[in-house]
């Protein structure tokens, strides 16, 4: 389910309500890794060269999964 896709990061609980399953599947596909191996930083901000990463990925099926 959604929460065992996210049970790595211990800053699971901030992620809203409203977004976990979204944050879930990009998880899951590789697009999104964590700023840690152990933490996503869902309230901070994500840099310039951090969504360049993610849409790159997005876009090529850089992740686990073609996107």
């Amino acid at each position: 389910g959604v929460a065992g896709k996210l049970f790595a990061f211990t800053d699971r609980e901030q992620v809203g309500s409203y977004a976990r399953e979204a944050m879930a599947w990009a998880v899951d596909t590789g697009l999104i890794q964590g700023t840690t191996p152990v933490t996503l930083n869902p309230r901070g901000s994500a840099t310039r060269a951090q969504t360049a990463v993610i849409i790159m990925r997005y876009l090529t099926g850089g992740g686990k999964e073609s996107a």
